[in-house]
């Protein structure tokens, strides 16, 4: 008879795990997408260049990007807006 070795249960569970972040409403990430889809039109402008000039996976890449800056945009924003409200003077 052929034993299997064991599983170790404890590293499944981890890889299983849901993210503890809070996802936004599907409105407000289609929003997002919107904005960051016309940024990245902006840029391509700007670059003098023209969408076909680019893979579909390039596209992806740059708009995937340009929407971690926009979060990341958010987040300070509203650090600035709550300091503000605490009465904290942060330099924004």
């Amino acid at each position: 008879m052929v034993r299997l070795p064991q599983v170790d249960k404890s590293a499944i569970a981890m890889n299983q795990k849901k993210s503890s972040r809070i996802k936004p409403p599907k409105a407000v990430r289609q929003k997002l997408r919107s904005l960051a889809v016309e940024r990245v039109r902006k840029d391509i402008i700007h670059a003098g260049r023209k969408e076909e000039d680019y893979s579909t996976e390039d596209l992806e890449y740059l708009v995937a990007d340009k929407e971690k800056e926009i979060w990341s945009g958010i987040g300070w924003k509203s650090f600035g807006i709550v300091a503000l409200l605490l009465g904290i003077n942060i330099g924004i």
